[in-house]
């Protein structure tokens, strides 16, 4: 059973963003070196997919405490230029077994004894869930079920809600930051 692992990040954010402005002043030098090796995938990532945001609009408190959740907001992870083909590179003319399924794990701060994610912010009482288009919920950590390989551009949906952890609600802003892992086999 060969497996790869590639994680992206997929940042949810619900707060506005302050600008900061630079002087023409020395400020001071460095570098940043990032290296890393894919080293076999059945598909990329489509670089739309890699970071993406998603803000949501205020949810009314007297709605969270009457129907428990906000609204769906979707996303998709969009997996292009697939081939289920594993040419073996130690043996040059031979194939390794093909890629058939990928496999989403969604990583992040847990809220609700694992089973939601963490919403941080001035807000209280809120988590975040994160759902297929099957209606599984994701487990921060937990590999989803496995996702057929078409070989072609393939898009996986899902959808982000906010809900309440079960704790007293208190108005504010929240933001979460989720990553997410694919594995191939």
């Amino acid at each position: 059973l060969s497996v790869l692992a590639v994680t992206y990040s997929l940042v949810l954010f619900t707060t506005s963003c302050v600008a900061v402005a630079a002087t023409r002043q020395h400020q001071g030098s460095g570098v940043v070196t990032l290296g890393g090796q894919i080293l076999d995938s059945a598909c990329a990532l489509d670089t739309s997919s890699a970071y993406q945001l998603i803000e949501m609009d205020p949810v009314p408190m007297g709605q969270m405490i009457r129907e428990g959740e906000g609204p769906l907001h979707p996303f998709s992870l969009r997996l292009v230029h697939c081939s289920l083909t594993r040419p073996d590179p130690a043996r040059p003319g031979q194939y390794l077994p093909d890629w058939e399924h990928v496999r989403v794990t969604f990583e992040g701060m847990s809220d609700r004894q694992g089973r939601s994610f963490a919403a941080v912010g001035s807000s209280q009482g809120v988590a975040l869930n994160i759902t297929d288009v099957n209606g599984r919920e994701s487990v921060p950590g937990v590999p989803m079920s496995l996702t057929p390989l078409t070989g072609e551009d393939q898009v996986l949906h899902y959808t982000l809600r906010l809900i309440g952890n079960g704790s007293p609600m208190a108005v504010g802003t929240h933001r979460a930051a989720i990553r997410f892992r694919l594995e191939y086999f």
